[in-house]
């Protein structure tokens, strides 16, 4: 699959995995409603289609996963010219040195 291939792929996922629990929560509350009234098949269809509709929206998440993974996968890294990251060297004050050899040779002699 190409890279445009995912990209709709992956485009689609994403409006599903929104889309559907939005209606399932619609035929859920739909379903709670015609129980309510006292219509008992109504209530059953709406049951039966929130089953299907929770279904497809799992399938939607695991594919949407897996297109994202996909997209990543197929985008090239990211190249420097100059090769790998540089690290950077703190600089050090030239009289911290000094101090510091001033301050090992204090320790090591012993107390007057």
């Amino acid at each position: 699959m190409n890279r445009d291939g995912l990209r709709r792929g992956l485009a689609w996922g994403l409006v599903a995995t929104l889309l559907l629990p939005v209606m399932l929560a619609v035929v859920l509350g739909l379903g709670g409603l015609l129980g309510a009234l006292g219509d008992a098949a109504g209530a059953a269809v709406c049951s039966r289609l929130g089953i299907v509709l929770g279904g497809l929206w799992i399938t939607a998440v695991v594919a949407t996963v897996a297109a994202t993974a996909a997209t990543a996968l197929a985008q090239d890294p990211p190249r420097r010219p100059d090769g790998p990251p540089r690290r950077r060297r703190r600089r050090m004050n030239p009289l911290a040195g000094e101090r510091l050899a001033a301050d090992r040779e204090g320790r090591d002699r012993p107390p007057s």
